[in-house]
């Protein structure tokens, strides 16, 4: 797996970017549990993309702030960072 596989990037609800760093994803799966239609873990163990938009905000925010390891990146369609 190369670098751009370890980043991946989904349009969020709203004005949200989602981007997932999964080089430091530990498989905590606290976004899952906050935002199960958002993310899910792959077969490694990582975080994924299931349906980021199919999400509220709060719910994808919650998941970032909840994320141990700050895998969980937003930002908003300019590209300015919101989010750790």
């Amino acid at each position: 797996a190369g670098a751009s596989d370890d980043m991946l990037e989904a349009k969020g609800p709203g004005n949200l970017v989602v981007i997932l760093d999964r080089s430091v994803c530990i498989g905590a799966a606290d976004c899952v549990a906050l935002a199960p239609m958002g993310f899910a873990l792959d077969g490694s163990g990582k975080v994924r993309f299931v349906n980021p938009r199919a999400e509220t905000e709060p719910r994808i925010w919650e998941a970032a702030r909840r994320c141990p390891t700050d895998a969980i990146l937003l930002e908003d369609h300019s590209g300015k960072s919101l989010y750790p």
